[in-house]
């Protein structure tokens, strides 16, 4: 019986689509969902259940996910199949937040969503502006004297470019980003996201803000170098390369000491 139980879960789990998967890895880790819109687009924000305001918030933004299955087919669900940021949330002791991209986590097939706006239009200025719109309101509601973006790969590019439109915003860190779209697109011989903004393209930050960027030392999905060359570009920025550290592999195994150097 016990093992009829057993393979019985292991079928609904792998039938569970990626958003249900990762919002159960959510509410195993004590997280919380809830729904909040910009004038375009539905967002999620993941938070925790005894969330406190006041004090230091720390906005954590996902990579990509899975835009392409098999690097063939547009996927109808590109919420991340690997829940590292949900990972690396939960280490964090200080008051934090999951924004969510437009038409992740369960709503790819909501009115305004398209596939373009997780693979042409991923870091468009649509997605852009509506991210910083919601994150604008929810923090008008929710009080905290400083503002910490945290980006992953595809989410450090946002985190970049949402910067000078984010509220009481003191620092952006990222992590294995992409933040030399053009490059990164070159690199791997990828056609080129032309309805997507460049955060190497943009003003620089001012100076005010605090930057921390880190790569992946084996990292062959964003090479160190793209993100390398973009923080020796700007004001107050500091860039640190992890050794044995790829594209997914081991970043929360040394979260506790890089969040260290955040604070």
């Amino acid at each position: 019986m016990k093992t009829l139980i057993f393979i019985f879960f292991i079928f609904i789990t792998a039938c569970a689509t990626p958003t249900q998967r990762f919002h159960q890895q959510a509410e195993d880790l004590g997280f919380i969902s809830e729904q909040i819109n910009s004038a375009t687009f539905q967002h999620t924000i993941y938070l925790a259940k005894n969330l406190l305001e006041g004090g230091i918030l720390h906005i954590y933004l996902d990579g990509d996910g899975t835009p392409w299955e098999r690097n063939r087919w547009i996927a109808d669900d590109p919420t991340a199949r690997n829940p590292l940021i949900l990972r690396l949330m939960q280490q964090d002791k200080a008051q934090s937040i999951l924004l969510g991209r437009p038409c992740y986590y369960g709503l790819s097939h909501t009115l305004a969503c398209d596939s373009k706006y997780w693979t042409s239009h991923r870091y468009s200025k649509e997605v852009v502006d509506s991210m910083s719109q919601v994150l604008n309101s929810w923090l008008l509601q929710h009080k905290y004297n400083e503002v910490v973006l945290i980006g992953y790969s595809g989410g450090g590019a946002l985190a970049i470019l949402m910067a000078d439109k984010i509220k009481n915003l003191s620092t952006v860190v990222t992590l294995a980003a992409n933040l030399d779209v053009t490059k990164w697109s070159e690199f791997h011989g990828y056609s080129a996201l032309k309805q997507s903004l460049n955060p190497a393209d943009a003003e620089k930050l001012s100076g005010s803000i605090k930057q921390i960027h880190f790569a992946g030392q084996v990292d062959e999905v964003v090479p160190s170098f793209i993100i390398q060359e973009f923080s020796a570009k700007q004001e107050n920025a500091e860039y640190f390369e992890l050794s044995g550290k790829d594209h997914t592999c081991c970043w929360d195994e040394s979260w506790e000491g890089m969040l260290e150097l955040i604070q």
